[in-house]
């Protein structure tokens, strides 16, 4: 039974440097997958209401995430754009992705 079990599993594809994962990325991008995207350290994702003169946060409550979803809507060597289920476009800078994902394939810094 374990062997059946086992050949059931799918593993991940993995990819490491954003050399290799521009390909990845496009696809991911051009067929509008929603993907995970694990952070290295924990974020505010929520949107926040801002003040439009000073362009500061009004306020800043709303939880931290390490792991969020969202569409990939753009990316260059330094950032990706992702579109969140809430609407929102979030700019992370590269630096700050631990790993994206999409269950078929991993995309992982190391």
């Amino acid at each position: 039974m374990a062997a059946m079990t086992s050949s059931v599993r799918q593993t991940e594809k993995t990819v490491d440097g954003w050399k290799q994962a521009r390909p990845l990325l496009e696809q991911w991008r051009r067929d509008l997958i929603e993907v995970d995207v694990d952070l290295k350290q924990p974020r505010v994702i929520d949107p926040t209401s801002t003040d439009s003169a000073s362009g500061e946060p009004i306020e800043l409550e709303g939880s931290t995430a390490n792991r969020f979803r969202g569409q990939v809507v753009y990316f260059t060597d330094a950032d990706v754009a992702l579109r969140c289920p809430s609407g929102a476009i979030l700019v992370i800078d590269n630096y700050e992705i631990a790993a994206i994902s999409d269950g078929k394939n991993r995309f992982e810094l190391t």
